[in-house]
């Protein structure tokens, strides 16, 4: 029975994270009509954006579990992950797995980890 209560925190906290990063994306997409934005600070600002909706979805999640904080952090900054990975390659980026995708990789698991034992303590 536990399992499931993780799963299911875990999975709200995905939800939570790919919901924050769909949105702030498409008002970034609104902003970028309006102004010219370069390639460098496009990637910033996505880094960004990404960064904040894992830290608030492993919050969620942990607040949700109620504890273990940094296990339930590393499962949500794995899977959206893994889950942002595939929704690139439907719309249509390249399949490969660069050195630059293990470093995105790398960020959220950390900051999925740290975010999960920041979520525990508040």
């Amino acid at each position: 029975m536990e399992w499931i209560s993780y799963f299911k925190s875990v999975l709200k906290g995905l939800v939570w994270a790919l919901v924050i990063t769909i949105v702030a994306t498409i008002i970034f997409s609104f902003v970028m009509n309006k102004f010219p934005i370069g390639e460098k600070i496009f990637n910033i600002i996505y880094v960004v954006i990404s960064c904040l909706a894992l830290v608030l979805g492993s919050v969620v999640a942990v607040k949700s579990y109620g504890s273990k904080g940094w296990i339930v952090g590393l499962a949500v900054g794995c899977i959206f992950y893994i889950v942002l990975y595939f929704i690139g390659i439907i719309f249509g980026a390249e399949a490969t797995l660069t050195i630059y995708d293990f470093i995105k990789f790398t960020l959220c698991i950390f900051i999925g980890l740290l975010s999960g034992m920041l979520g525990i303590n508040l």
